[in-house]
């Protein structure tokens, strides 16, 4: 079985140009080692903290980055992009130029390690109706026309400007912050057959047996630099730290106070 690495949340972008040049140097070290081992890479959503296709421009501080996922597919590696919440107006330029293929909403895997089913994980919440609503609005082709017609260097600016928004009121909750909601989505679905269930977006890395399947979640590269790797033993929960991924035990979220690790039963 070719190795998986899973990358989410890098939010490229989000941070001063000190913090940005060391994230990128890190992430583009990562990569390197995903080609050393003739891995897959699967991008679990929010690469970039905002990311929006003209049809003739590229946001010019991703240029790096671009190239060094460029490099890599040339090199035979495959790279799947799931949509996020920052970054769901993924257009061609990802998959025409750079060789990725680009998931809009959810997918699946199916090898020797099992059934794996993947999603960014925005919208999960049970009382989220009014992003869920949002969500269908922004991503509705017309309004992306029209989001068009702005200057990209004014819609660009602007854009950023409400991710940082987003995410500054993101941090406030994080004292009280409580996964059971994105939990119980990923209970169901191994209840259902999945083997192993990946979700992004909450920032939380998770490596949680429960059955006889897993709950998984890489966490939050721009916090922690966590990935995680699946092969022929399973999967395993890394930080990538000093050049190399080493073993990464997560903490529980504060609010989480109910939560059993392991649960196994025939």
């Amino acid at each position: 079985m070719q190795p998986l690495f899973l990358v989410s949340d890098a939010h490229l972008g989000a941070e001063t140009k000190l913090k940005e040049r060391h994230k990128c140097q890190e992430f583009f070290g990562f990569l390197n080692h995903v080609q050393e081992q003739q891995g897959r890479l699967i991008i679990c959503g929010d690469l970039f903290d905002f990311w929006f296709e003209y049809h003739r421009v590229i946001m010019q501080d991703h240029f790096e980055t671009l190239t060094a996922l460029y490099g890599l597919r040339r090199t035979g590696v495959p790279i799947d992009y799931l949509a996020g919440n920052h970054d769901f107006w993924l257009g061609t330029f990802l998959e025409s130029r750079i060789g990725l293929v680009i998931h809009p909403d959810d997918f699946v895997i199916h090898t020797s390690a099992g059934q794996i089913y993947l999603r960014h994980g925005d919208g999960l919440l049970r009382n989220d109706h009014g992003y869920r609503l949002l969500k269908r609005i922004l991503r509705h082709p017309l309004n992306i026309k029209l989001y068009r017609l702005l200057h990209p260097d004014v819609g660009i600016p602007l854009a950023l400007f409400f991710s940082h928004l987003s995410r500054n009121s993101k941090k406030e909750l994080q004292a009280a912050y409580d996964d059971t909601d994105y939990r119980q989505f990923a209970y169901k679905k191994i209840e259902n057959g999945y083997d192993m269930v990946v979700l992004g977006h909450t920032h939380w890395a998770a490596i949680e047996k429960y059955h006889r399947g897993w709950y998984l979640n890489p966490g939050s590269w721009m916090l922690t630099r966590t990935f995680l790797k699946i092969d022929t033993s399973g999967p395993s929960l890394l930080q990538w730290k000093g050049g190399k991924g080493i073993d990464y035990d997560p903490p529980m979220p504060p609010g989480n106070n109910k939560h059993v690790t392991t649960v196994d039963q025939e």
